[in-house]
C-alpha cells in the first residue's frame, strides 16, 4: 500500500443528431462530384484524422471516469460534469447528446467516402501503386466507422447482455428528409457483426498497404493508423464482448511484433508530459496550431495549483505501492484554495499539459496528444484473457504478462505467481492503476458485473481536512451490479427526429 504524504477537414457528415441526413452541409460538394482524385482522397483523410483526434481524448474519456469510483468532486467545480459524478443525467443531457451525435457524424463521414474509394479501386485510371494507397485510405475510413461503433457500443449498450438492443446501424450516406427510412436499433448480434466487420475491413486494407512496403506507421508514435492500431482496437472490442480467444490473439499480434516496448520506469512520467514513448501505438498529430483536446481541464487544475474540480479518492491514492512510478506521474500535491478554505490535497495530473502544445511559452492550456492505444493496455488484455475461463485460459501466461508490466512500473519489483480468483483480481487492480483517467473504468466495472461505493475516504488516511472541499452530493455514490446508469440513455432528440426508435430507450430512463 502506498504511503501518502502531502508536503483541416473536408467532411460530408450532417451536423444534426440521429443519423439525421435531411440535407447536405452548407458548402459541401454534391456527392456526385466530390472525391475524384487521389488528392481529394488525401484531403478527406486529413479530415477523418482530425475528427478521430478530437474524439479520443477530452470529455470522451474523462466523463466516464468522473462517473465511476476513483474521483470525487470539490466545491469549486460549479457542477461541471456534475451530472456524471452524481449519476443525475437523463435523456435530455446535452453532453450525452453531443457525444452520441459526434460519433454518428464520424460514421456519416466514413459512409460518404467508402463507396467512392471502392469505385476508385475498380477504376483503371489508377495504377497499382495508387490503388495500394487507396486501400490504406479505405482502411482508415472503416477504422473510423469501427471506432465510432465501438464507442457507441461501450456507452449506449450493454454488450454483456446478448438479448439487449444494439445500435442504430447506418452504412450509407444518403441525405434525406424522409425520416421513415432512419434506422431503428439493431439486435446486439447484428451490432457486433457490423462492428467486427468494420475492423476486419480496416485491418485487411491497411495490412495490404503495409505489405507493399509502406511501413512508416509501423512503430511507436505513429501519427496515422496502422494494422497494429486496428488490432489494438480489435483486442479491446473482443475483451469487451467476452471473446477472450480473439482478444488474446489480437493483443499478441501487437505484443509479439517487437515494434513496441513497455516504457521504462525512468521514462514513464515523461511519457505523459511530452506524449512520446516506445509503447505508444498511435498518437494523432497535434501541435500548438493543429490543437488537440485539453484533457487536463476536465479535472480542472490551474497553473497556480490552487484548485481542482475533481480529485482522486483515497482509494485511488492508496492503490499504488511504494516504488510505483505511476503515483508521482499521476498525482500532484496542491495547496487548494476554495471558498475561503486552504487545504492540501492531491490533484490528478496524468494530463499535465505538453509544453510543445502551449499556445504561448509558459502558458499551460493542459493539452496533451491523445494516446488511444498503448502497449500496456494490450498486456492487460492478454493477461485478463489468459486468466479467464475459456479456450484462452493459461494462468502461466497471464502471470507473465502481469509481471512484465509491473516490472516496468515498480522499482525493485519481484515477480509473483498467482492463480484463480486472486490472479483475476490482481489483473483488475492493475487495469485500474495503469489506465486511470483514460476512459475505461466505468466499462470495466460493468463488464465485470461489479457495483461500487464511491467514498472520498480521506478521514481514514489522515487527510480529514480534505473532506471540507468535497461536494457531499458526489460522495457516497453507490452503483449496484447491473445498475442502469452504467449504460447512457439514448438522447431525447433522437426520439424527436426518428420515429423508428420509439420504445427503444435503454432501461431505467
Amino acid at each position: 500500500m502506498k504511503k501518502i504524504f502531502l508536503g483541416l477537414a473536408v467532411t460530408a457528415a450532417a451536423l444534426l443528431s440521429s443519423c439525421s441526413m435531411d440535407t447536405n452541409n452548407y458548402g459541401v460538394m454534391g456527392q456526385e462530384v466530390a472525391i475524384q482524385s487521389l488528392k481529394d482522397v488525401r484531403s478527406y483523410s486529413v479530415g477523418l484524422y482530425i475528427q478521430l483526434r478530437a474524439h479520443t481524448a477530452g470529455g470522451y474519456i474523462a466523463d466516464p471516469e468522473i462517473q465511476a469510483d476513483k474521483f470525487v468532486g470539490t466545491i469549486v467545480n460549479g457542477n461541471r460534469h456534475g451530472q456524471f459524478s452524481s449519476g443525475s443525467f437523463s435523456a435530455a443531457d446535452g453532453d450525452i447528446e453531443a457525444y452520441y451525435t459526434e460519433m454518428y457524424n464520424m460514421i456519416n463521414d466514413a459512409n460518404f467516402i467508402i463507396p467512392k474509394l471502392e469505385a476508385m479501386l475498380e477504376d483503371e485510371q489508377f495504377d497499382a501503386d495508387e490503388k495500394t494507397e487507396l486501400k490504406n485510405h479505405l482502411g482508415l475510413a472503416h477504422f473510423v466507422r469501427g471506432y465510432s461503433y465501438w464507442y457507441l457500443l461501450d456507452h449506449w449498450t450493454n454488450p454483456s447482455d446478448a438479448n439487449s438492443l444494439g445500435l442504430q446501424i447506418w452504412d450509407t450516406y444518403s441525405p434525406s428528409g424522409n425520416r421513415s427510412v432512419y434506422p431503428s436499433r439493431s439486435s446486439m448480434s447484428e451490432t457486433l457483426s457490423v462492428l467486427n466487420g468494420e475492423l476486419t475491413a480496416a485491418f485487411d486494407n491497411i495490412k495490404a498497404y503495409e505489405d507493399a512496403g509502406n511501413l512508416d506507421n509501423c512503430g511507436p508514435n505513429a501519427i496515422h493508423v496502422s494494422s497494429y492500431a486496428v488490432a489494438a482496437l480489435q483486442a479491446r472490442v473482443a475483451l469487451l464482448t467476452g471473446d477472450n480467444a480473439t482478444a488474446l490473439s489480437k493483443a499478441q499480434y501487437v505484443i509479439n511484433s517487437g515494434l513496441f516496448e513497455l516504457t521504462e520506469i525512468d521514462d514513464y512520467a515523461d511519457l505523459w508530459v511530452n506524449d512520446e514513448g516506445n509503447e505508444l501505438i498511435f498518437v494523432p498529430y497535434s501541435d500548438n496550431v493543429e490543437s488537440c483536446p485539453d484533457t487536463g481541464y476536465n479535472w480542472i487544475y490551474n497553473t497556480q495549483k490552487k484548485s481542482s474540480d475533481y480529485i482522486p479518492t483515497a482509494d485511488a491514492l492508496l492503490a499504488y505501492e511504494d516504488g510505483d512510478v505511476r503515483f508521482d506521474a499521476f498525482f500532484e500535491p496542491y495547496r487548494m484554495e476554495m471558498q475561503g478554505l486552504t487545504v492540501g490535497a492531491y490533484a490528478f495530473s496524468k494530463f499535465p499539459g505538453n509544453p510543445a502544445l502551449f499556445a504561448t511559452a509558459g502558458s499551460n492550456n493542459f493539452k496533451n496528444k491523445p494516446k488511444p492505444f498503448r502497449l500496456s493496455e494490450l498486456y492487460l488484455i492478454a493477461a485478463e484473457a489468459c486468466a479467464t475461463d475459456g479456450p484462452a485460459k493459461n494462468e502461466g501466461a497471464a502471470n507473465g504478462y502481469l509481471n512484465d508490466l509491473r516490472e516496468k512500473r515498480i522499482e525493485g519489483y519481484t515477480s509473483r505467481t498467482l492463480s484463480g480468483a486472486q490472479l483475476v483480481e490482481a489483473i483488475r487492480e492493475e487495469r485500474a492503476k495503469e489506465l486511470i483517467g483514460e476512459g475505461f473504468r466505468l466499462s470495466d466495472l460493468r463488464r465485470w458485473g461489479l457495483g461500487f461505493d464511491r467514498q472520498a475516504g480521506f478521514d481514514a488516511i489522515g487527510m480529514g481536512s480534505v473532506m471540507q472541499i468535497v461536494v457531499s452530493s458526489m460522495d457516497n455514490i453507490v452503483y449496484n451490479p447491473g445498475d442502469h446508469l452504467y449504460v447512457w440513455p439514448i438522447p431525447q432528440f433522437e426520439f424527436t427526429v426518428n420515429p423508428n426508435v420509439a420504445g427503444q430507450q435503454n432501461p431505467g430512463y
